[in-house]
């Protein structure tokens, strides 16, 4: 089944939620006449000693709570939510940074005192699958959880959250989201080459949106029957901050991102007034790449992430630059104003001149390629069934959650998925278990088809198509193929890793199947 746009605008509800544009002085262009807020705040800023987005380097077992949680996220009224706590060293830490050398171990219980059930999932990481967080391992309240694992992924950013089926996208939602930093030799050398210091020049920005009520409490309303179209906010968050702004020295910064919206995907572009201006991005969701890429946009979904260098040495004190997101155009276009709105997501300040002198290096890390030449091709056609997305046209059975989908594989043997969308709305779909390549793009809409000129390689692929990835963009009407080498890294056998849509109520509403590896 196909939604035409109006099937699909009175399946969405069209008027659930106010437009956008309330919050701004104008809403349209290139930035050309672009958002202004009233009142911006500053960027909430990961530290060593503790607090929301900690860097916390785990020594030894440790506990994680989840708990009930108030958040100083708008003027006035706190606004309650839930929050992984770590008490450590005397230090209180709020949805810490994990931060973990390459084969460091980890062990962590993860104690439960929500009023619900709840499990953490370790996204992107290569894990045992009872150490994944599969939702057949749900804790209910009061409950815990015992994660021992070591971890073998390059570096990169990856990060957690919660997964117990139908309840995901609610408890992202309302604060439950965490990053994990892995660090490797070709990471500590690039931080020394720039001179880069975590939290100060090595930033993560954490994008969101979300909708509120008027006493400041979350209004978690997704569009669409049974709400499974995903919810789309009014306010801007970076970091948890509205409207943030960034006070920065001329100097190259480095900014790993993380798409961590419910459903809206994030077209980004640096603007000096509404002239965009390049940047460089040196990885993706499985680390760095093999060399800077220079760009002037990229499109991440959500799950994805991207490594990004900022050279403010191209701006005088006193200018300001903004990053900022443009319309998408991959859902329909006339949708209410909020799916497809374009907006400024973080300001940056140039305030100090530097005597800095490093240079962008030219070699990153050595990336390796899949041999494809004998993989089993799969095709995974993404549909819809009663109003509800399926993947290969199947559905998650929550009544059986370690059901055979008939996506058996041994371990070693590599397998060519094969993604096309038939939907009218994009996907970004994510596999537990081991990273993937991006093969090829086919019939892709105007905004890939642009991206790819980037590389112009006649695969069709984007910048962020390159390296290790996790999470993949399939547009409407677009096929798209990715390689993975199946691999069981525990003891038990088989190993059952999840295959879904990141968009969270998509996965919450059935857009979810597994596969095995023997």
């Amino acid at each position: 089944m196909k939604f035409n746009r109006r099937q699909f605008l009175r399946w969405m509800g069209v008027g659930a939620i106010s437009a956008y544009c309330g919050f701004l002085t104008s809403c349209d262009g290139d930035g050309e006449d672009s958002p202004v807020f009233a009142q911006k705040y500053p960027l909430q800023l990961p530290s060593s000693q503790g607090g929301l987005f900690g860097y916390f380097r785990p020594q030894g077992a440790f506990s994680i709570s989840v708990v009930p949680y108030s958040f100083s996220l708008l003027p006035g009224a706190k606004t309650p939510g839930m929050a992984y706590l770590v008490q450590d060293g005397g230090k209180t830490y709020i949805n810490p940074i994990f931060v973990v050398s390459q084969g460091g171990q980890v062990s962590v219980t993860m104690q439960n005192s929500l009023s619900e059930k709840t499990i953490i999932h370790w996204h992107g990481l290569l894990l045992d699958w009872l150490q994944d967080g599969h939702p057949y391992y749900s804790v209910s309240p009061q409950g815990s959880y015992s994660y021992s694992f070591s971890v073998p992924n390059r570096s990169g950013l990856y990060f957690y959250h919660p997964h117990p089926h139908g309840r995901t996208g609610y408890q992202v939602y309302h604060g439950l989201t965490g990053l994990f930093l892995v660090e490797d030799a070709d990471e500590l050398n690039l931080r020394s080459q720039l001179q880069l210091t975590l939290g100060e020049t090595d930033i993560p920005l954490v994008l969101q949106d979300r909708n509120f009520n008027p006493d400041n409490t979350f209004l978690y309303n997704p569009l669409g029957p049974n709400g499974n179209m995903g919810v789309w906010g009014e306010v801007p968050l970076v970091n948890f901050t509205p409207w943030p702004y960034l006070e920065v020295r001329r100097r190259i910064y480095r900014f790993r991102i993380l798409n961590g919206a419910n459903a809206r995907p994030y077209r980004l572009v640096l603007l000096r007034g509404n002239q965009r201006q390049p940047f460089y991005l040196i990885g993706v969701e499985g680390g760095l790449l093999d060399r800077p890429y220079q760009v002037d946009e990229i499109l991440l979904a959500p799950a994805e992430r991207a490594d990004i260098l900022v050279d403010f040495r191209n701006f005088q004190v006193g200018e300001v630059v903004r990053l900022y997101n443009l319309a998408h155009n991959l859902v329909p276009s006339n949708m209410n104003p909020v799916v497809n709105s374009e907006f400024e997501v973080l300001e940056f300040r140039v305030t100090q001149d530097d005597t800095y002198t490093a240079t962008l290096p030219t070699t990153l890390s050595s990336l390796g390629s899949l041999n494809t030449a004998n993989a089993t091709l799969v095709s995974l056609p993404l549909g819809v069934s009663q109003g509800v997305f399926t993947i290969g046209g199947q559905q998650w059975d929550s009544t059986n959650p370690l059901k055979d989908y008939g996506l058996n594989f041994n371990q070693g043997q590599v397998v060519i998925f094969e993604f096309t969308n038939a939907t009218g709305m994009y996907h970004p779909m994510h596999l537990h278990g081991p990273t993937f390549q991006v093969l090829r793009r086919r019939n892709s809409p105007q905004v890939i088809s642009n991206l790819a000129r980037v590389l112009n390689d006649g695969t069709g692929r984007m910048v962020t198509d390159l390296g290790w990835k996790d999470t993949v963009i399939v547009a409407p009407s677009e096929t798209v193929q990715i390689a993975m080498q199946m691999q069981n890294p525990g003891s038990s056998s088989p190993q059952y890793y999840l295959l879904h849509c990141h968009i969270l109520e998509h996965h919450d509403s059935g857009m979810m199947i597994q596969y095995t590896v023997t």
